[in-house]
């Protein structure tokens, strides 16, 4: 019974892979929207002896945005499909800039690892501008500001976890650190295969991708919490 909260999270998981993998639409509908509820379950048993600290709030609040970005992305194929993108995407946004806010509630930005070592912020505009680049031609010219808005706020969130390193053990800061990374290459992956027109169905990556990213960021503030 100790494990049976991660045990549904990795079922619910598998069922979505593989319904994508089949492919099964009728499951992978049911199955997505579960997915960080299921997470959420688990993360709220693994840090009940924590009910009040900001982090665990700041996460939970971000799983449940993240549930609403996986609801609404499930339209966004269809009519309205714009729509529901950008609603998705504003819903994701929020995931992220909860993630930051606790990431920095736990060190501030001017205490942090990036504070002696703020080289580390070159390489993820580099990313961002290279990225965006190749992107710009084929984003709706009505989705450009909003895109690079989004882009530039994951960005931050990875930044916040390296800005960690130091004031958390290693052994929590590098599954984070791969999870923030992780996170940032599924929603890659997503503006790839929205915007990229490079002919090819990313769409089990992103979420396989995004699965692990969001376990192993869950996991180590668990982890941060129970400390």
């Amino acid at each position: 019974m100790k494990n049976i909260r991660l045990s549904v999270f990795a079922l619910v998981s598998v069922a979505y892979i593989v319904s994508k993998m089949a492919p099964y639409d009728d499951l992978s509908c049911i199955t997505k929207p579960l997915l960080m509820p299921a997470l959420a379950v688990w993360f709220i048993h693994e840090t009940r002896r924590h009910p009040m600290r900001f982090l665990r709030r700041e996460i939970l609040a971000g799983l449940v945005f993240a549930t609403i970005g996986d609801t609404l992305l499930l339209f966004a194929g269809g009519a309205g499909g714009a729509l529901f993108f950008m609603l998705g995407l504003g819903a994701f946004l929020f995931t992220h800039l909860f993630y930051i806010g606790g990431f920095w509630a736990v060190v501030p930005i001017r205490k942090g690892y990036l504070r002696e070592h703020a080289w580390w912020v070159l390489p993820f505009v580099a990313f961002l501008v290279l990225f965006l680049w190749w992107l710009w031609p084929g984003i709706p010219a009505g989705m450009r500001i909003p895109v690079s808005v989004y882009a530039a706020v994951i960005s931050v969130m990875v930044l916040s976890i390296i800005n960690l390193k130091g004031h958390i053990s290693d052994k929590v800061f590098g599954p984070m650190f791969a999870g923030g990374l992780l996170f940032m290459m599924s929603d890659s992956l997503l503006a790839l295969n929205k915007f990229g027109n490079a002919g090819v169905d990313a769409g089990l990556a992103i979420m396989v991708t995004y699965i692990l990213g969001q376990f192993l960021i869950a996991k180590s503030a668990r982890d941060i919490l129970n400390n």
